[in-house]
């Protein structure tokens, strides 16, 4: 399961899950044990995306013992959650705290509502809900040529975004055109990088990849990297950490 592992959601068959939403299975923890290419996740428990189409809604259910993010990639639309609905767009990450009913609303549109489902074994239930969108971060320069908005961190942190139990971060990141990311590694935390515009190359762990709208790239923890984008848009990503 070493090196990096990197896919494009539309290289798997999605399947209807939670009532009406189009599921693509992403990566998915080791102890599945079921002999598919995609559990490697170490730390984190899964990452797949969702995609509920216009005058639909999800189920509504909940989790025990299992944090979840969802981040918004397109559309628009409504999240319940304990009772109440929430108005969400694309660019927000949604923290679900473990044992609480939630359910995703894209019934006043005729639009796809797009999103990611990260989630992460966490021990009992609760925690605080939040909404956050990555304009509402502040960016912070790595020392290269990329910047980054952590949108969410761990619970005991003392930003908007501090709801984490078993999670490390949410981060967006953004590469300008012609430039480079700062190089480095992670020694303690297991990353899930994923493209959400633009193209570019990762280099990683002595290796280069072709990256693009819609891969997701798998890094153990200890892998050196970097981004580099030669092209003339910005490239985007979000960055999962556990």
């Amino acid at each position: 399961m070493g090196g990096t592992y990197l896919r494009n959601w539309r290289d798997f068959q999605p399947k209807i899950a939670h009532l009406s939403a189009v599921h693509w299975g992403g990566l998915r923890a080791v102890e599945r044990d079921s002999g598919d290419e995609r559990d490697r996740l170490t730390r984190l428990g899964g990452f797949a995306r969702h995609a509920l189409q216009g005058r639909k809604t999800s189920d509504h259910h909940k989790h025990e013992s299992l944090e979840q993010v969802y981040y918004v990639l397109s559309g628009a639309g409504e999240v319940l959650y304990d009772g109440s609905r929430y108005a969400v767009e694309a660019g927000d990450a949604i923290y679900l705290p473990s044992g609480v009913h939630h359910q995703m609303f894209n019934d006043a549109s005729d639009d796809w509502l797009e999103h990611h489902v990260i989630s992460q074994p966490v021990d009992g239930n609760g925690g605080r809900f939040c909404v956050r969108h990555w304009r509402q971060a502040s960016p912070d320069g790595d020392g290269g040529g990329a910047v980054r908005w952590r949108q969410l961190e761990p619970e005991d942190g003392c930003g908007p975004g501090a709801c984490l139990r078993g999670m490390a971060s949410i981060d967006r990141w953004a590469v300008q055109p012609h430039s480079t990311s700062a190089e480095h590694a992670e020694d303690e935390l297991e990353q899930v990088c994923y493209v959400l515009g633009g193209r570019g190359i990762l280099h990683a762990a002595g290796s280069e990849h072709e990256i693009s709208e819609g891969d997701m790239a798998h890094l153990p923890p200890g892998t050196r990297h970097a981004v580099h984008n030669p092209h003339e848009d910005w490239l985007t990503f979000l960055v999962m950490a556990a």
